[in-house]
């Protein structure tokens, strides 16, 4: 249960290690978590959830690169209007790209109305707008495509050149307005909700327009499923499970997800709603935290060291040394500077991440590292498919529905009254 702290890189598959996250108090709980999800795994076993079937699936990628191609056809710039899990997934896969391959891509998920104007101030003509909502009536989604439908209107451009989308299947108002302005649109996976679409279209038909390839990601997800059909206590995303819920139940309420790569800065924000939209129910859940290193060693690092023991740790790292740039031979001359000579950037990187692992270890935080061995297509699968099933078996043990969001409903419903009555008291 206790790999070594320190590793040589180069790995093709993602790695998760267990290191200084349990101790003799915890052990017993992560055991008996592990017991406990046992009877959910061999259902799993038996009866996969499309979520898993993702993975495998391969009769919609050539819709996928079909509609890439058409509406990237002489654009300049893709916006890509959806909110939250329409959205984020799309974003970690083109963030991790090393170059774009087509248009510039612009997600427009936050609903504001300065920002979303300054969008519409570009030049309309070489402007694409793709839409995704499952329920084809997403009011902030929604709200934007009529801003694009008044913006192309005004340009003299015709909707059914500039627009493609998603949505999910019935009778929706994104539908209706397809027909209407006679835009294409793909269907949305109908037993698969936004936060968990990341393996869908939804997240790889936009990633393909910064190059991204749908089936490396799928085949890196495989990989994350691999040991479904064995022991549960051999399952990767299990033992993860189990190890946040002993946390959880010695009283480790806070998340941190901390990766060391601008290129996997929007997982941790996709992986704070996956965890906390699917686990915050019922008075359960735990908080999530998403950290950047090694920024947040200057913004983070003393709370999570000198503070409350109140947090579990997960770093990400990927192989660093010998890349980057590196800095001039006097360096050496100069004792502050002495120990960056002969070094790359990010050699500076790998150390300060192994640091981290071995600062929180020594102040008994617990932490686990999950170690890629490059940022690419596969990998990402891979990390994403094992987070999307660690929270998924967390629900399970925690006797929560993983799919619901009952509370973020009644929010709906109550800023769509305050909107249709003109009500401005909260």
């Amino acid at each position: 249960m206790a790999p070594p702290r320190h590793f040589n890189g180069g790995y093709t598959s993602m790695l998760q290690h267990l290191t200084s996250a349990l101790c003799a108090t915890t052990t017993p709980l992560y055991e008996a978590a592990l017991a406990a999800l046992a009877p959910h795994h061999g259902t799993y076993q038996k009866a996969p959830l499309p979520h898993m079937a993702l993975a495998e699936k391969q009769d919609d990628v050539a819709a996928m690169h079909q509609m890439a191609r058409a509406l990237a056809q002489d654009a300049q710039r893709i916006v890509i209007l959806g909110t939250g899990g329409s959205s984020l997934g799309a974003q970690v896969l083109a963030q991790a790209q090393s170059r774009s391959l087509g248009p510039d891509l612009i997600f427009a998920d936050n609903l504001d109305a300065t920002s979303f104007a300054k969008i519409l101030q570009g030049d309309m003509a070489s402007t694409r707008f793709f839409v995704v909502s499952k329920s084809g009536g997403t009011a902030e989604t929604m709200m934007q495509l009529g801003g694009a439908l008044l913006a192309l209107e005004a340009a003299g451009a015709k909707p059914s050149h500039h627009l493609a989308g998603i949505a999910g299947g019935g009778d929706n108002a994104l539908r209706r307005l397809a027909r209407a302005y006679e835009f294409p649109l793909l269907p949305h996976e109908s037993d698969i909700g936004g936060r968990f679409s990341v393996l869908s279209n939804v997240g790889l038909l936009p990633a393909i327009w910064a190059g991204c390839d749908p089936e490396a990601v799928r085949a890196g997800a495989q990989k994350a499923m691999a040991g479904l059909q064995g022991a549960p206590q051999d399952f990767e995303p299990l033992k993860g499970a189990a190890l946040h819920l002993a946390h959880m139940q010695a009283g480790r309420n806070v998340h941190v997800m901390m990766p060391y790569a601008d290129a996997l800065e929007r997982l941790a924000f996709w992986h704070r709603q996956l965890w906390g939209e699917s686990l915050g129910k019922g008075g359960h859940g735990s908080v999530p935290v998403n950290a950047l290193g090694p920024v947040d060693q200057h913004s983070q690092l003393q709370l999570y060291l000198d503070g409350p023991d109140d947090k579990l740790y997960t770093l990400i790292t990927h192989e660093t040394r010998g890349q980057g740039a590196g800095v001039p031979d006097d360096f050496s001359q100069d004792p502050d500077l002495a120990a960056l000579a002969g070094h790359a950037m990010g050699d500076l990187v790998d150390a300060e991440a192994r640091a981290t692992l071995d600062v929180l270890a020594e102040a008994k935080r617990p932490v686990r590292h999950i170690e890629l061995g490059a940022i690419g297509d596969e990998s990402l699968g891979e990390v994403l498919m094992h987070l999307q099933l660690e929270t998924i078996y967390t629900a399970d043990g925690l006797g929560v529905d993983a799919f619901s969001q009952p509370a973020v409903e009644a929010g709906k419903i109550r800023a769509k009254h305050y909107l249709q009555n003109g009500e401005r008291k909260p």
